[in-house]
């Protein structure tokens, strides 16, 4: 196969695709990253800090502690991804989601026969 063709052939996946920014994850899984990691480390590192009289220095250990979440939560995900189609972890939550009865998907997941609902008329 010819570079053309390879490139080509990827190029559709690509454009349909939001580009990776940083170890392989999009701004949209990189700003949830962000956001779990401020609404759970910050709050928990001011409280902590703010008990040993230290508030200030909580705020500012906080935020150093989401960026240390973002590069490992970054990391973890791009090695999820790895070697897998586009959404695949994100169909695997939405199952484990499921599973857990937290959230129903649109999936189905029992086999059966299925009929679209149509007789035909004798």
């Amino acid at each position: 196969m010819s570079i053309d063709q390879h490139t080509n052939e990827l190029l559709p996946l690509r454009l349909n695709a939001e580009p990776p920014i940083f170890r392989g994850c999009s701004l949209s899984e990189l700003m949830l990253l962000v956001t779990l990691g401020g609404l759970s480390i910050v709050p928990c590192s001011v409280i902590v800090c703010g008990l040993l009289g230290y508030l200030m220095m909580g705020a500012g250990i906080g935020l150093l502690l989401v960026i240390g979440w973002v590069v490992l939560g970054a990391t973890v995900l791009q090695k999820l991804k790895r070697g897998r189609p586009l959404g695949f972890y994100q169909l695997r939550l939405r199952l484990w989601m499921e599973d857990l009865h937290i959230r129903r998907s649109p999936f189905i997941r029992q086999s059966q026969v299925w009929d679209i609902g149509r007789r035909l008329k004798r």
